[in-house]
């Protein structure tokens, strides 16, 4: 799976901002080792506030790092990450229930391990002001409804793959920088994540995973479109 970045604007940093992910300093840091068969977190009980997981992949395939919220919204993700070495992904957590996620191959349902966040820390998102529901097929979106959005508006977007390979749905701003991601899906599973638009202008919604038969990415292939966020 060949990934990064928009092709429609100017290269933007491998570490990816998904809503509550950040590249600030962490408060805190764990560990997580991602193996062939599993996804271990040091620890299950971690502190409120910016979190950095220090990724190690010892699988024997290129692996990536999810964490996610319960409800299996994706809060942010580092891909590409290849055997022996580590990256870490920072993100602001407040007190729940959450979960780390190995795909090693970056394919398939990968491996989980929950862990809960206590204390006071860390910067609550937005509650949704609606849920849009969606179809990622190949390749289009059908049923997406980003109509009547205004700046400040939260949304859920949670899309059901029901293509034959899988998909993403990342959301640019106006100035080409990712405000969220339904991570990676694959056909015949449900992905999520929650969005708030900041500001109005002209946003970009897109799927830069690679097709296999053609090697092309999926924008090329149909996978990406705009639309408006309006002034309150």
């Amino acid at each position: 799976m060949s990934r990064r970045r928009v092709f429609l604007v100017a290269p933007l940093a491998l570490t990816m901002a998904l809503g509550a992910c950040s590249t600030e300093s962490a408060d805190s840091t764990v560990a997580v080792t991602g193996t062939d068969d599993a996804c271990t977190i040091e620890r299950d009980i971690v502190d409120a506030g910016k979190v950095g997981f220090e990724f190690t992949n010892r699988s024997s395939k290129v692996n990536e790092l999810y964490v996610l919220r319960a409800n299996g919204d994706t809060l942010g993700e580092v891909e590409n990450v290849t055997t022996g070495t580590k990256r870490t992904l920072t993100v602001d957590l407040i007190a729940g229930d959450y979960l780390v996620r190995c795909k090693p191959g970056q394919s398939g349902d990968g491996f989980e391990s929950p862990f809960t966040v206590t204390g006071e820390g860390g910067t609550a998102q937005a509650e949704p002001d609606r849920e849009v529901e969606f179809e990622a097929v190949d390749f289009g979106y059908e049923n997406l409804d980003t109509s009547g959005i205004s700046d400040g508006d939260t949304i859920r977007f949670v899309m059901d793959n029901t293509g034959a390979q899988p998909h993403e749905f990342e959301v640019l701003d106006p100035d080409g920088e990712p405000i969220g991601e339904v991570a990676a899906t694959d056909p015949d599973r449900i992905g999520s994540a929650t969005m708030t638009f900041v500001s109005p202008g002209v946003y970009t919604y897109q799927c830069i995973l690679v097709d296999p038969a053609t090697g092309k990415p999926h924008t090329e292939l149909g996978m990406i479109g705009t639309f408006e966020v309006t002034d309150s």
